[in-house]
């Protein structure tokens, strides 16, 4: 029997502008190196959001972790000086943010947060598959093109790659409308390129807003997977 696999997420808005206090030295360095204000508030609620899931989860203050990025920008998580095992994943958009985490071995993550708004027909043309076009064409709603990209970015944050690979080397086969995990709706996904990888991906409405979740490993059962949304 496989042990299962906790993915722990949570959601902030600006409601109430996080205290900088929390941020390390090199958190604040980095802080002060942002020149436009809505930038420098969407990474400060994103922080914010990521600790407080870490706090949450690993029962100690905010304070305590720091969260670098790898040179290609993948987020981590450092406390004591010690990088901390696991995957983190985090995501902001006008003034609203959502992170994902997971201590489980050999499981990578990635969470995307995206405004529901028009998608042109060139924007689908260009980052969508052949398959992916159909799917859109068949849809109803409008916010399935914002669907298909939420999920494929945060395919590509699972592996590791974000928005510099092609965003066609990642698909969406199908998306249900009725909850599957947790409250989440669920997706089938898949990367050619990576066949070794199993996935599960799911996605749910917030507002004016999409949350897509990604998740894949070698031999990776969904039935063991555990989603569990936390409030700070």
């Amino acid at each position: 029997m496989h042990e299962r696999s906790i993915i722990s997420w949570m959601s902030s808005d600006s409601a109430g502008a996080p205290p900088e206090n929390f941020l390390s030295e090199t958190e604040l360095q980095k802080l002060a190196q942002m020149r436009f204000p809505r930038r420098r508030a969407e990474w400060l609620l994103g922080r914010w959001t990521a600790k407080r899931l870490l706090a949450a989860v690993e029962g100690r203050d905010p304070r305590a972790w720091q969260v670098e990025n790898e040179a290609d920008g993948q987020p981590y998580v450092q406390a004591d000086g010690e990088r901390l095992p696991g995957c983190l994943s985090i995501s902001h958009r006008s003034g609203q943010a959502v992170c994902a985490w997971t201590s489980a071995p050999g499981v990578a993550l990635g969470i995307d947060l995206e405004r529901i708004e028009p998608r042109s027909p060139a924007f689908v043309r260009d980052y969508f598959t052949a398959a992916e076009q159909v799917l859109i064409a068949g849809a109803a709603r409008e916010r399935d093109a914002v669907l298909v990209w939420s999920a494929k970015e945060a395919m590509l944050k699972a592996l590791g790659r974000g928005l510099r690979l092609d965003t066609r080397a990642v698909e969406v086969l199908r998306i249900a409308n009725h909850e599957e995990v947790a409250g989440w709706r669920g997706l089938t996904v898949h990367c050619p390129a990576r066949s070794e990888l199993d996935w599960w991906a799911g996605w749910r409405l917030a507002g004016n807003f999409l949350v897509t979740l990604a998740v894949c490993g070698q031999d990776l059962d969904p039935s063991t997977l555990q989603v569990q949304e936390l409030r700070a």
